[in-house]
């Protein structure tokens, strides 16, 4: 039983249309199950002749994390108070003036947080509080303003004028109180900052190093690669970040890779960059961004990480898709944009063609490649596009949406996807590859794909972050 794609199917007629590798079969409603017949998915079907016609028989849709069933949107906001809210309104606290200055820079909260409670002032550190903030500490829950309230008083950092290392991104922070003395005990505490207040906290304990009640290892593999001069404290940073999410969503990390570069030019405002790849039950998720420091970056990648991965199981319990970008009045989880590392201007006498991968492509759907594509975090993703057949390359726009570069022919008709496609109208030129470094260069696109003379399969030039070349090309055809 092959696999198709759906092309349309008319609910009237009763009639629709399968097609794979280029070759359309009729399909009849009698024949197709009622989930198979949304335009752009991906169906199972036996191809049977009928009267000199090719029809598909026993159409069925192909269950998976990537089959696209209905196009929802997670939530709608008409009725909110503004166009940004995702909640009820934070109650008018005790500083009103710094409200503004919380909304711009939530790390400030946590500064002052920090701050208040080391000079031992608990009443203006609850201040800082939602009043529906969820406070733990370890598995316990601390319920109710009076708990809080007591909970602030006892603590060993009221009153010791120790100051607070404060970092984090995107509403989510961490305070440290390192141990004062050897062998003594220090405090973290994970914030969460939602429209200027604290809306969520977590209190733990940090284990003095190489002593007996030292944190245990992560659950999981981690392999870590330094390039450049990065800290020995950021690389234990990045290992301890990243061991907090032995589980995501329910599911397990097997193994983690961490690539931790610091960038020795002078002319980059974010020099440090962190590349993770993680195996979560034997889905690839992958993150790569830059900051200006290393702590940042790690952050960052951790954030992002957790957005892929409540993507990835939205998707699969759904099965729908996402375009990506929010309509005026909605909102969906994650960060669409990410801190993507500066590319390098390095001369073109000085480039190399430094990296040489080979595919053995997929056959995949339009909805497919751009969901793998995100996944991967790749603004463009090679393939073999199952409705046509044929070798093909899907680009990210900047300003959102997909544009479809296909070997051969282009043909007239739309693809069939639900996330935004357009077909290039440029056939794919035949190249060597030294011809498809000489186009990269003079036109100064991200990526350059052609059409190997040798194989005639499909392959891709491009321009990696740090200067020189990549080549990706699709295995050799038995």
């Amino acid at each position: 039983m092959p696999d198709g794609v759906m092309r349309w199917f008319d609910e009237e007629a009763g009639e629709g249309l399968v097609v794979r590798a280029g070759q359309r079969f009729r399909a009849w409603a009698g024949d197709t199950e009622p989930d198979a017949r949304q335009p752009g998915a991906r169906v199972h079907f036996d191809a049977k002749e009928v009267d000199g016609v090719a029809r598909a028989v026993n159409v069925s849709l192909r269950h998976g994390t990537r089959v696209s069933r209905r196009q929802d949107d997670f939530a709608t906001l008409a009725g909110a108070r503004r166009a940004e809210a995702k909640g009820p309104e934070p109650f008018a606290g005790v500083h009103p003036e710094l409200l503004p200055a919380y909304l711009a820079h939530p790390i400030e909260l946590v500064r002052r947080w920090a701050d208040d409670l080391a000079r031992g002032d608990v009443d203006a550190a609850l201040a800082l509080y939602a009043p529906d903030a969820r406070i733990s500490v370890g598995d316990v829950k601390v319920a109710g303003r009076r708990n809080l309230q007591s909970l602030l008083e006892g603590h060993p950092v009221r009153g010791s004028r120790r100051r607070a290392r404060v970092r984090g991104v995107d509403g989510e922070f961490e305070a440290v109180w390192e141990p004062a003395e050897p062998g003594e005990r220090g405090v973290a505490v994970r914030c969460r900052v939602e429209r200027g207040l604290l809306s969520e906290q977590r209190f733990t304990d940090i284990h003095p190093v190489g002593r007996a009640g030292a944190p245990a290892a992560a659950p999981f593999p981690i392999e870590v690669v330094v390039r450049g001069a990065v800290a020995r404290e950021a690389v234990a940073y990045a290992r301890s970040r990243l061991a907090d999410i032995a589980s995501l969503k329910g599911r397990r990390v097997l193994f983690a890779r961490i690539r931790l570069s610091e960038l020795a030019d002078p002319a980059r405002s974010r020099p440090s960059v962190c590349e993770v790849e993680i195996d979560l039950d034997g889905d690839l998720l992958r993150a790569h961004v830059a900051a200006r420091s290393m702590h940042e970056a790690v952050d960052l990648v951790q954030r992002r990480v957790r957005d892929k991965a409540e993507h990835l199981e939205q998707r699969r319990l759904a099965r729908r898709r996402e375009t990506g970008a929010a309509a005026p009045g909605r909102w969906r989880h994650g960060d669409l944009p990410t801190a993507r590392p500066e590319h390098y201007e390095r001369p073109v006498e000085e480039r190399q063609l430094v990296r040489h991968k080979t595919l053995a492509t997929e056959e995949l759907t339009l909805d497919e490649a751009a969901f793998d594509m995100e996944q991967l975090d790749f603004d463009f993703y090679l393939f073999r596009d199952l409705e046509t057949g044929l070798d093909s390359v899907l680009e990210r726009l900047d300003g959102g949406g997909f544009v479809l570069h296909q070997l051969g022919e282009p043909a007239g008709e739309p693809p069939a996807a639900t996330v935004p496609v357009v077909r290039s109208p440029a056939p794919v030129p035949t190249l060597s590859v030294d011809e498809a470094i000489e186009r990269l260069n003079l036109g100064k696109e991200r990526f350059v794909f052609f059409r190997h003379p040798r194989t005639g399969r499909g392959a891709v030039v491009y321009l990696r972050y740090d200067g020189h070349y990549g080549l990706i090309t699709c295995e050799e055809s038995p």
